[in-house]
């Protein structure tokens, strides 16, 4: 029994050595060729004619949709969050679906109809595509619609800069959404970067 412990624990070590050998190697030769760490189990390609589609009906860019979703859900259609949030863009019940039935004068959709990608998709776009028209008069309107996004529109009247010009980020008084927002752009700018690269 020992035995078959040390000859599992010294493959764990040569599989462990090897894998750093890689990383100093790609390290050495080219940061770039490291993996990033959280696109490891991640498919952030699923669903991509449902995003695209969704994301054009509301004016958005899908690739803005895509960033959203993978720091929402990571692409995973039965999500569900702490405080309710459900499906690829964590759309709340009482929030997000309840203004999107009230507008469009529809039934509040239940709970297990929001699992739906594509009524996830439509709500979470119709959302954001609003809070974007809310605030595109500011040079960074799009960090206070993904900041009204993550913790509502009272919070994110309160983030508004004085000037139009003026900084949002410095403002978000609450860690998560300030880090929710930069993964978000920083996610964005990578996807658009690799677009851009592929035309």
């Amino acid at each position: 029994m020992t035995g078959r412990r040390d000859k599992s624990r010294g493959r764990l070590l040569r599989i462990g050595a090897a894998a750093l050998l890689v990383v100093l190697a790609a390290v050495i030769w080219n940061w770039d060729a490291i993996p990033d760490p959280e696109n490891w189990f991640v498919d952030d390609t699923k669903y991509h004619a449902e995003i695209v589609a969704a994301a054009r009906r509301h004016g958005l860019d899908p690739e803005l949709v895509r960033a959203l979703i993978f720091r929402e859900s990571r692409f995973n259609a039965r999500a569900r969050g702490s405080a309710g949030e459900i499906g690829l863009m964590q759309v709340l019940p009482s929030g997000a679906a309840a203004e999107w039935a009230r507008v469009a004068k529809r039934a509040r959709p239940s709970g297990r109809e929001l699992f739906g990608v594509e009524l996830n998709l439509e709500i979470g776009c119709w959302y954001l595509a609003r809070a974007i028209r809310r605030w595109s008069g500011y040079d960074h309107g799009l960090e206070l619609a993904l900041g009204q996004y993550n913790a509502g529109e009272r919070r994110a009247k309160a983030w508004a800069p004085p000037r139009h010009d003026g900084e949002v980020l410095p403002r978000v008084t609450i860690a998560g959404t300030r880090r929710y927002i930069s993964n978000i752009m920083k996610r964005y700018r990578k996807y658009t970067e690799s677009a851009a690269a592929k035309r």
